[in-house]
């Protein structure tokens, strides 16, 4: 029975790989310039038949793009099963932490500070958010271990407080700077529009490091589900654990925020539809989690890019007005089973 669940599990996410393929190959035809498929074939091939535009079109500025999206995507999905299965409640996503409200905060300071650089594509607002993801993940960390032993539960109201400090700093600021407000606004939205080759090399990187060791420790989470005690008795330690899973979320989700601002839904819903194509077990729902989050982030940034071209509708429109409702088809057919089992 395992074996035909995992071979099941097996299939689906091959199917999955192939569906991400297909969608970032019709992304990538999609724009204010539409390219055929053939021509995006023949660029990769390296053939002459291209011109030059075309081939800068695709190579530096849709590419990027794309794949940025679906590593974005990916992440917050697979970030969104960690804080989900850690601390059992399947609200939680990858906003919990304070991270997002974190980074938001560093990059809104740089913003109205002046400071304006760019060393290989990499700018004062992305160094911004990254810095002030670090800092919220260290206040969040130490005030959890406060106590000596790393908790869940505080960590979990740590990271409310301190988002909602981070906000309200953050209204505070955008009121007073009014000339940059339309920026900030628009940068906390969220938009793949800033992606360049070499910000997604270093999104690519960051994802291949960390992503491997969270679908490596995983399998934990199942096991933290069975209580402190049970897991303790099976050797595996729940502060330890707890503490190393976040750890590597927050600096995956700070990377995410820096690059593409503050996207929402993607880590909340996500994880639920990997559960209803009956995906349980961690490692197996972390990887499909990633290729669908990447599947729907992708989807919704080609919509975003085409609807209003050559402008753009900001990325966390689209995924709020696609995630909230199906969210809520979601929790309705979840109420309906549950009454069904009574």
């Amino acid at each position: 029975m395992l074996k035909l669940r995992d071979a099941a599990t097996g299939i689906k996410i091959i199917i999955s790989l192939i569906v991400l393929v297909v969608v970032m190959l019709i992304s990538c035809c999609l724009g204010s310039v539409r390219i055929p498929i053939p021509d995006i074939i023949k660029t990769l091939t390296n053939s002459e038949e291209i011109s030059k535009a075309t081939r800068t079109i695709i190579l530096q500025v849709r590419f990027p793009r794309i794949i940025m999206s679906a590593l974005i995507g990916g992440s917050l999905a697979s970030i969104g099963a960690v804080m989900q299965g850690l601390f059992k409640n399947p609200m939680a996503d990858a906003s919990v932490l304070g991270i997002s409200s974190g980074s938001a905060l560093g990059a809104t300071i740089m913003m109205v500070s002046g400071v304006s650089f760019s060393v290989f594509g990499i700018t004062g607002n992305y160094l911004g958010a990254i810095v002030g993801a670090v800092v919220t993940w260290l206040i969040v960390y130490n005030i959890a271990r406060i106590s000596g032993d790393y908790d869940l539960n505080t960590t979990l109201l740590a990271g409310i407080a301190i988002s909602s400090i981070f906000t309200a700093i953050i209204t505070v600021i955008m009121t007073m700077n009014k000339d940059r407000l339309e920026q900030i606004y628009l940068w906390m939205l969220g938009t793949f529009s800033n992606s360049t080759p070499s910000k997604t090399l270093i999104m690519s990187i960051v994802v291949l490091i960390l992503m491997p060791i969270l679908i490596i420790i995983a399998p934990r989470i199942d096991v933290l589900k069975l209580g402190k005690e049970a897991a303790k008795g099976l050797g595996v330690s729940s502060s330890s654990s707890s503490a190393i899973l976040l750890t590597v979320s927050s600096i995956l989700l700070a990377f995410c925020v820096a690059n593409s601002g503050i996207i929402g839904f993607i880590g909340l819903i996500i994880p639920h539809c990997v559960s209803f194509m009956r995906v349980y077990k961690m490692r197996s729902k972390l990887i499909m989690s990633f290729l669908v989050g990447a599947i729907f982030t992708v989807i919704c940034d080609t919509i975003a890019k085409t609807v209003a071209a050559p402008g753009e509708i900001a990325i966390g429109a689209i995924t709020s007005l696609i995630g909230a409702p199906y969210f809520l088809y979601l929790m309705l057919t979840g109420l309906r089973r549950e009454r069904k089992m009574r």
